[in-house]
């Protein structure tokens, strides 16, 4: 699992299709695609996100790239705003770093985010 930015406009239509979300990526070998796992930075006290802390959309998580803490989503993207599966080699998709998250990490980040879709 790896940290990237993805423009809004390559997953969703968007009002701001220049802006740039944070996902966590991985490969579904079972679905042979990619995933991506939206997150959110919790560096503002916002209401909204914490009542979804709070009912269990976000599970509030650290991740060593960012000096905040991340809100992860209980849910995944698989398609692009086309219809065909993520390609990780787009130019829309920009890597964070080069390092893999850790096996422990990626796990219970890909169980939460799956919980919804199962």
């Amino acid at each position: 699992m790896r940290l990237v930015k993805i423009k809004n406009r390559y997953l969703f239509k968007s009002n701001n299709p220049n802006g740039t979300h944070t996902y966590a990526t991985y490969y579904d070998r079972k679905n042979k695609r990619y995933n991506a796992i939206q997150l959110t930075h919790l560096y503002v006290k916002d209401n909204n996100r914490f009542k979804q802390v709070a009912r269990g959309n976000i599970m509030v998580t650290k991740f060593k790239e960012f000096d905040v803490p991340s809100g992860v989503r209980n849910q995944y993207y698989f398609k692009n705003v086309s219809g065909g599966k993520i390609d990780l080699k787009d130019k829309n998709v920009i890597y964070i770093s080069k390092r893999h998250l850790s096996k422990k990490q990626s796990e219970k980040i890909k169980l939460f985010a799956n919980s919804k879709h199962e």
